[in-house]
């Protein structure tokens, strides 16, 4: 009988000792996978503190109306982006050539009167003498007379087919001279208009901040490739903001003055710079001459 009672309670604190296992190993799964939960959401609210102080966000103040002159200007610039399209280049044979070009005064005469008006046809070709199939060209049409020291402009219209209209009031008497110079071939004005919208890594910008006797000198400007923390300023009038790397145990409104310089990048190919080399006079003056004007 002793044996039997020794053999149960054996068997009982077996049975207890691998009911009481179980259960460790039940909670300790339980709580890895709680702890796990628990260091995540820590994780994410790190995280999401770390965000909102690297990248701040803009007041949302309420945009103002364009004023007359804004909107005026922003007709301007859209209509010089059509004015102004892309134009294809692959070479510069394919340019317009000041030198085989051709002009031509509609309907001369021997002598005008004081106040007429002279038309000039202008045919644009290229450097290999084909007649260009589109406008775009950069022209500057001027009249003078030496005996006034006195000038005027004339007026360009573009066909867009490769010939121009030409006019000239002719306002005062005596002899005048006409000029009609190739400033930059259609190519190169499309280059410059893309190149002139284009990033905005030309200008570096430099802000000082300065705190009591120390000041420190950091990046600036209207976009920053940085994962520092960043001082926002915006300009309540046209609601653009300007961002400078907030440095170490310094404010923000700490920031005294900025100094700016040029960055030596071009938004040019070699190609496209080859169209800017400066030329001789004859090979940009298409058309010269000199009128008789009489009253």
């Amino acid at each position: 009988m002793s044996s039997n009672t020794m053999l149960q309670k054996t068997l009982l604190i077996l049975i207890s000792f691998s009911v009481v296992t179980w259960m460790i190993f039940i909670i300790s799964q339980n709580f890895t996978k709680l702890w796990s939960a628990l260091n995540l959401s820590i994780s994410v609210h790190y995280w999401n503190n770390s965000a909102k102080s690297l990248f701040p966000k803009t007041s949302l103040i309420p945009l103002k109306p364009l004023t007359e002159t804004e909107l005026r200007i922003k007709e301007i610039i859209e209509k010089l982006d059509q004015q102004i399209p892309p134009r294809p280049f692959t070479h510069v044979n394919t340019t317009t050539s000041a030198t085989h070009s051709t002009a031509t005064i509609l309907n001369p005469r021997d002598t005008y009167c004081r106040g007429d008006q002279l038309d000039i046809l202008l045919e644009v070709r290229d450097h290999l003498g084909q007649r260009k199939q589109y406008g775009g060209d950069f022209l500057r049409a001027r009249m003078s007379s030496p005996a006034l020291t006195a000038g005027a402009s004339g007026k360009v219209m573009d066909f867009n087919n490769g010939t121009y209209l030409v006019s000239f009031t002719l306002f005062w008497e005596g002899q005048v001279s006409l000029s009609l110079l190739l400033i930059h071939p259609s190519e190169g004005a499309s280059a410059l208009w893309r190149a002139r919208n284009q990033g905005y890594d030309k200008i570096i910008f430099k802000g000082k901040f300065v705190n009591g006797t120390s000041h420190v000198f950091t990046e600036c400007g209207l976009t920053l490739n940085s994962n520092a923390e960043l001082c926002e300023y915006l300009d309540d009038r046209d609601q653009e903001a300007f961002y400078c790397m907030k440095p170490q145990h310094m404010p923000c409104e700490a920031l005294t003055y900025m100094t700016t310089r040029n960055r030596e990048v071009s938004y040019l190919t070699d190609k496209e710079n080859s169209l800017f080399h400066r030329m001789a006079p004859g090979e940009t003056s298409i058309a010269g001459n000199q009128v008789q004007s009489g009253s």
